[in-house]
């Protein structure tokens, strides 16, 4: 298995860029955009899904075991990423 190794600048002040941090950074760990909304739909193969909610940045993940969690847009990356990761390890 390989490592998966995370660069995520912040943007500068002004610039808004939704949750396309947690996009990219799932990406690289092998989730794909879904093909009708690729920047706000990504799905991994285990089942798990992590949609942003709404144009404020809030976001959700659908766990394959049922489970749901929402975050706040005032989440930080990694622990998006962090949890969509063990979601979809589980």
């Amino acid at each position: 298995m390989t490592d998966l190794h995370l660069i995520i600048s912040r943007p500068g002040p002004g610039h808004w860029h939704g949750r396309l941090d947690v996009v990219e950074a799932l990406e690289a760990a092998g989730w794909s955009g879904d093909d009708d909304m690729p920047l706000s739909i990504l799905r991994h193969p285990s089942g798990a899904v992590w949609a942003v909610t709404n144009g404020s940045g809030d976001s959700g993940l659908d766990c394959p075991s049922g489970a749901v969690v929402e975050f706040p847009s005032t989440t930080p990356t990694v622990v998006i990423v962090a949890a969509c990761l063990a979601a979809a390890a589980a």
